[in-house]
């Protein structure tokens, strides 16, 4: 039972949700690029190589912050004290171990990419996460994940450099989607992120106009590149549907519970509009 709750409590750390939805994302454009040839032995490998990088990025920001997070969100492991700070230092040095193990098979520009997309996440952690640049490391990271699973597939196809435009928006507003809950926090700690800059108002409009744009970017892309129309609209729905429902669970309780219950909307919702614009690519 103890061993049980102390897995529970590292899982914790390493932040699953956004976790999750990275993982997920990638895998969708992996398969997406390789279709009929994708290699399931370099899809693991990448995968895997991809969720120790995020384990790491996930467990260091818990590190950093437990100071912070005892004052704003003390549930957390570190903050109260269930997990010490020995251990997760070697959970980050087992997971960047375990993440250069995968990679290493890829091939030198795959370790190279992993490092990169780690240090975005290192670098929003430990030094942009209090400033208005906080979306930078964001932005980092998004632009290395697509150039991640093409070399990792060896494969590439270039209507998806689409992605950047649709991507840079839907990265802005998920940015802001997790992090204005914990805005009056952070302003009481003096960390300036650009949720705080922006505040709380002007933040979650933000995540709707900017998640609502690349939804339409989406569809007109989509249309010029003669992509399958009923798996667009069908993505879309889908998309809109999460913002929709995000933005009805807002106007009746405006909380910061439930700003954390928007990022579980607007995650998935930025994920299905890429995975269905990925899937509506013609052959």
């Amino acid at each position: 039972m103890v061993f049980l709750r102390l897995l529970q409590d590292y899982w914790l750390m390493i932040h699953p949700f956004p976790v999750m939805m990275v993982i997920t994302l990638a895998t969708v454009l992996a398969v997406a690029t390789a279709r009929e040839a994708t290699d399931l032995s370099r899809l693991v490998r990448a995968i895997a190589a991809l969720f120790f990088s995020q384990v790491v990025v996930g467990i260091s920001n818990d590190l950093h912050d437990r100071v912070l997070d005892a004052q704003g969100q003390p549930w957390k492991p570190l903050a109260r004290g269930i997990v010490t700070p020995n251990e997760a230092r070697t959970l980050i040095a087992l997971a960047f171990a375990l993440m250069l193990v995968f990679a290493i098979p890829l091939g030198p520009v795959i370790v190279l990419l992993a490092l990169l997309g780690t240090f975005a996440g290192i670098l929003y952690n430990f030094w942009l996460r209090g400033t208005p640049f906080s979306w930078f490391p964001y932005v980092l990271g998004f632009v290395t994940l697509p150039i991640f699973v093409w070399v990792s597939m060896a494969r590439f196809d270039a209507r998806q450099l689409v992605l950047v435009p649709i991507g840079l928006p839907l990265l802005v507003g998920v940015h802001l989607a997790q992090t204005l809950p914990d805005t009056e926090t952070d302003r009481a700690l003096g960390v300036r992120g650009l949720a705080v800059t922006l505040g709380r108002a002007r933040g979650v409009l933000t995540v709707w106009s900017a998640l609502i744009g690349a939804q339409m970017l989406a569809l007109v892309t989509a249309l010029a590149l003669n992509s399958n129309l009923e798996i667009v609209l069908f993505a879309l729905g889908a998309s809109f549907a999460l913002v929709a429902a995000s933005i009805a669970l807002y106007h009746r309780a405006p909380t910061s519970a439930t700003l954390r219950a928007l990022f579980r909307l607007v995650a998935p919702s930025a994920v299905i509009l890429v995975a269905g614009w990925l899937a509506a690519l013609k052959m």
